[in-house]
């Protein structure tokens, strides 16, 4: 993806002798920022950071906004890039003296008293507007975001990590939120065909001994119509004076923000099967080979045509949200006499899963010639819904190989 400035609105595969695989490297994201390279007094946010402001009728920021205003509305084009508006740029006696707050650099967060502790290191403070119309009943919202043009489609997480910020939210009841925007760019009408929102739910903290951070993210899907649309995506606050809140309680803080294609990670490891077909079913593991790449191991237990229990065992390579596999499907040994040296793995078929996320798929099987004529397996399999039945907590992506 490229920047726009335009507008807002093993595993275990050696126990058997599986075979080879190739090697995949694990995907980059396709923006990540830790905010660890910035310094308190600069002058701007960094990594092209922008914002936009809206205005809504009534005390909550829903419907069509009766005002807007952000980068190149004035026509200056200058402003684009968020100013670091924390509390130490802003003041009277270090910085620029205009007490203006949108999103500041906390660097680190909370210990800005001399001699505390440094708990959390550097964060993106995104407070509330601090500016209402003059009459009653209007909402106003900041957002604070990153600004693409989509050039690719698919399944996609926007993740990051919130704390509360030292003045409360939401204690007054103030709306922190993250967001995923696209806008229609194509036609110049920048109409918004995708908006997908989370409360960001930052945990209670009353001293910086005690602030911690929770993780939050968002799951979207961009189509291959919208491949050339503009995406965004970062964070917002909302705020009403008819609600009590106030632009310095609104605000929250945001670190380790990641968007990244969702593809195929350790978190699909588990027990899947298809609820309507109870008895035969696979066990998934998703791991490293020894050379770091990403690596699937695949045990189908199942039946022959007489209904004698059978399994066969594949490895695949993930790519993106499909894993290929070839099964072999080992006879021979003796129970009790366990010699490697009579076993034969003749090829047991080709399965393909596709995955919609971690816990759904569907399962694909043209058999083989032998599991044909051994196994009586002549009918493929196509497009079989699966579900996750178990799994272990893991991690959502495969470490990166960098």
């Amino acid at each position: 993806m490229k920047f726009s400035v335009r507008h807002l609105s093993i595993l275990c595969g050696s126990i058997i002798a599986l075979g080879a695989f190739s090697s995949q490297v694990a995907a980059q994201p396709v923006f990540s920022d830790d905010f660890e390279d910035r310094v308190q007094d600069q002058v701007l946010i960094g990594n092209n950071w922008t914002w936009y402001n809206q205005t809504f009728a009534g005390d909550t920021c829903v419907g069509e906004p009766t005002f807007e205003f952000g980068p190149y509305d004035d026509g200056d084009p200058s402003d684009y890039e968020q100013e670091n508006r924390n509390y130490w740029t802003a003041s009277n006696d270090v910085g620029q003296g205009d007490s203006y707050f949108r999103a500041g650099l906390e660097v680190p967060a909370w210990a800005t008293d001399d001699g505390a502790p440094v708990v959390l290191n550097n964060m993106l403070r995104v407070y509330g507007d601090q500016y209402y119309d003059p009459e009653a009943g209007s909402c106003k919202r900041t957002l604070v975001f990153q600004e693409k043009t989509v050039e690719s489609a698919g399944k996609f997480r926007f993740s990051f990590d919130v704390a509360q910020d030292r003045y409360g939210a939401p204690a007054n009841g103030e709306v922190t939120g993250a967001f995923v925007k696209i806008l229609r760019q194509s036609d110049s009408s920048f109409a918004t065909v995708l908006f997908e929102t989370v409360i960001t739910m930052p945990p209670v903290a009353t001293t910086p001994e005690n602030v911690t951070t929770a993780a939050q993210d968002i799951e979207f899907s961009i189509p291959a119509e919208y491949i050339g649309e503009l995406l965004q995506f970062g964070f917002y606050n909302d705020s009403s004076t008819d609600l009590g809140q106030s632009w310095a309680t609104a605000s929250a803080l945001y670190d380790n923000v990641i968007l990244d294609s969702i593809e195929i990670g350790p978190a699909h490891s588990g027990s899947w099967y298809n609820v309507d077909q109870s008895g035969h079913g696979f066990s998934m593991e998703f791991g490293v080979a020894t050379d770091g790449s990403p690596l699937a191991v695949i045990y189908w237990y199942t039946f022959d045509s007489m209904g004698n229990p059978i399994f066969m065992v594949g490895t695949g390579v993930p790519d993106g949200q499909q894993l290929e596999v070839i099964f072999v499907s080992p006879i021979g040994m003796i129970y009790g006499d366990f010699d490697p040296t009579t076993v034969e793995r003749p090829d047991g078929g080709t399965a393909v899963f596709v995955f919609a996320d971690a816990d759904n798929a569907t399962f694909s099987y043209m058999p083989s010639a032998f599991s044909e004529s051994e196994w009586g397996h002549t009918t493929p399999i196509e497009n079989l819904p699966l579900v996750k039945l178990f799994g272990i907590a893991a991690d959502k992506n495969f470490p990166s190989t960098d």
